[in-house]
């Protein structure tokens, strides 16, 4: 054998090798990408077999959504939907701040639910801010029908309940079953006033018009004739959901009773 023959055969043979491996990687590497091309390609195949209007299944997706927008349970979501823009009509006894006009029932829900997110981490208890925040949105809907009760009314303080009962069964009727008796839940948890969120939207339902009030000089209280038993006797609600904010209330009463603006 001559010198270098060995070393000039091995050489051949790993490059034979080294073609073989690529080879085969290369076939492997293109049945894979076949196995995957397939799949896309079947995929596509059934987009367009969903879309070709020649096979029913077009017709069937437009159907679907033609008699989802037809549906009484839509046709009862949309009639309490524009029921409850009858809430801007209820005026409260607060003012907006400014000495501006009477405030709605819309206006002082919405003005709640920004406050609940906004104040949350002085709630005495962990809540579920979007649960709060919904039953702060609600829960004057009653209003529509049974009209505003002025906090320091007794004589309609007397028959506010027997007036709301009546209005939550006409205007949550208005929704689809479910939605009915998820809402009218939400309100009842509000009125009984137990939870850790229905005692910190309370707090809320207090705070908020103390803070036109104040802002305003104390004139809703002074016409009223408002005193500081009947103010503290409401906080109280407000010291349930919040300790913090309660204090906060403390010394808004105290600097009005000092100011006039409420009787002592």
């Amino acid at each position: 054998m001559k010198e270098g023959t060995g070393e000039q055969s091995c050489h051949q043979l790993n490059e034979q090798k080294i073609e073989q491996g690529v080879e085969q990687s290369s076939e492997q590497a293109f049945e894979q990408g076949n196995g995957q091309a397939d799949a896309l390609e079947h995929s596509i195949e059934q987009t367009a077999d969903c879309l070709d209007p020649g096979n029913g299944k077009a017709d069937t997706l437009e159907y679907s959504i033609e008699q989802a927008a037809d549906s009484d349970r839509l046709a009862k979501q949309l009639a309490f939907a524009l029921e409850i823009d009858k809430e801007k009509n209820i005026f409260r006894q607060t003012h907006l701040s400014g000495h501006g006009r009477n405030e709605n029932d819309a206006e002082h829900a919405w003005h709640m639910a920004i406050m609940a997110y906004l104040l949350r981490e002085y709630a005495n208890e962990k809540v579920d801010i979007g649960r709060v925040m919904l039953m702060c949105l609600i829960h004057d809907i009653v209003e529509i029908d049974a009209g505003d009760t002025y906090a320091y009314d007794e004589a309609g303080l007397a028959t506010q309940k027997e007036r709301e009962d009546a209005a939550k069964e006409r205007i949550f009727s208005l929704l689809p079953d479910d939605q009915k008796q998820e809402l009218i839940a939400l309100f009842d948890e509000f009125e009984d006033c137990e939870t850790p969120e229905s005692k910190y939207a309370h707090a809320m339902d207090n705070l908020q018009p103390l803070l036109l009030n104040d802002s305003n000089h104390g004139d809703d209280w002074h016409e009223h004739k408002v005193c500081s038993r009947q103010i503290y006797g409401r906080q109280g609600k407000t010291r349930l959901g919040s300790e913090i904010l309660y204090r906060y209330t403390d010394k808004i009463i105290q600097k009005n009773i000092r100011e006039g603006h409420i009787l002592p």
